[in-house]
């Protein structure tokens, strides 16, 4: 985010007096002299060079931090929360004052620019043909002794998930560990499924591919029944869309994300869907409401228990969920970009209850 460098391996990125400088490898380094937003690029071979010269037998990556701010004289780092400790005590013992800042290290990177915001409505798109594309087949399928088959083909989570992943990639999207489980199965909601699909139950469907080209995610889950939903299935279903209509509706700039997880907590609770442990298990609405998105599938803020304040320009998902185990789950998922008036819903899938 900050060097606009798609790069696979560690580089070394600080910024000092109002300049940024990137550090790369030889492999990396006249891509990054081209590709880079950065003021400066430099090398890591000239700095372990100067390590050596300084009597360094075999620099290491701490060694050529400490000659880049020795040129430089800085003495304090500001660092994220997640900065490697290993890292941390090598400046420590090398007499560096290191403070660590609070999470989001980056809050700019939280508001998503245009650019941005076209970007996951990309990604957004291949995911939307994939959920299409597994609907599609699930339409197709026949029940048979319990069992869902295509063209004679039994049809399994694994099938319709590699089917899904190659759907997305063609469409320039990589998906992974994509969720498409069935049954009891989706009553654990990051279970990916495995094994035969049946008719009558609950199928979720989360699908959360990146951009190959950029990087950025999109994030979105349908549940749907091959057959017949029982009555109970229908009224569980029916309160979690009403939940997420009632999040989505409150989305805008300024709101409390908490106060959304709060609302949309208690109208689950209000159709008698309760939360709770049974038999040891933890069963109802038992995750937050959503999550923030952009280069990474889960990013600040939280809609959740954790106070957050959403902004214009945030994406973000709303994704109310219900969990039991006799009856298995159920999870409807959009992203949101934030405005400052309301919420725009990115994706274009309908959200009613499929029976396929």
């Amino acid at each position: 985010w900050a060097t606009d460098f798609f790069v696979p391996d560690p580089i070394i990125y600080f910024e000092w007096r109002g300049k940024s400088l990137l550090v790369a490898s030889d492999l990396e380094f006249a891509r990054a002299k081209k590709e880079a937003d950065v003021d400066l690029v430099l090398s890591t071979t000239g700095y372990l060079e100067k390590a050596k010269r300084r009597g360094v037998r075999n620099p290491r990556d701490i060694d050529i931090f400490h000659e880049l701010f020795r040129e430089r004289k800085i003495r304090h780092l500001e660092v994220p929360t997640y900065f490697p400790y290993r890292l941390a005590e090598g400046f420590r013992k090398l007499g560096y004052r290191l403070t660590i800042l609070p999470d989001p290290f980056y809050p700019a990177r939280m508001v998503k620019t245009a650019w941005e915001k076209r970007e996951i409505t990309k990604a957004s798109r291949a995911t939307e043909e994939a959920i299409r594309f597994a609907i599609a087949t699930l339409h197709r399928a026949k029940a048979r002794s319990g069992k869902l088959y295509v063209g004679g083909t039994l049809l399994t989570s694994e099938l319709l998930r590699r089917m899904m992943e190659i759907k997305m990639l063609e469409l320039g999207a990589l998906g992974r560990h994509t969720i498409v489980a069935g049954g009891r199965q989706a009553a654990d909601p990051h279970c990916i499924g495995q094994g035969p699909l049946c008719p009558n139950q609950t199928i979720v469907l989360d699908v959360f591919p990146k951009s190959v080209a950029t990087g950025y995610f999109a994030d979105i889950t349908r549940t749907v029944v091959k057959g017949k939903a029982s009555d109970r299935l229908k009224a569980m279903y029916a309160a979690v869309r009403a939940a997420q209509a009632k999040g989505i509706s409150m989305v805008r700039h300024g709101m409390r994300g908490e106060n959304i997880h709060a609302e949309v907590s208690r109208l689950l609770e209000s159709r008698g869907f309760r939360t709770g442990t049974r038999n040891g298990k933890p069963e109802g609405f038992i995750h937050g409401t959503g999550h923030g998105l952009g280069l990474e599938i889960h990013e600040p803020p939280r809609v959740s228990r954790i106070p957050a304040v959403l902004k214009k320009g945030y994406v973000v998902t709303i994704e109310p969920g219900l969990y039991y185990q006799d009856l298995g789950g159920i999870r409807i998922e959009d992203d949101i970009y934030v405005t400052q008036t309301g919420g725009e819903v990115i994706a274009r899938l309908p959200r009613h209850l499929m029976e396929l």
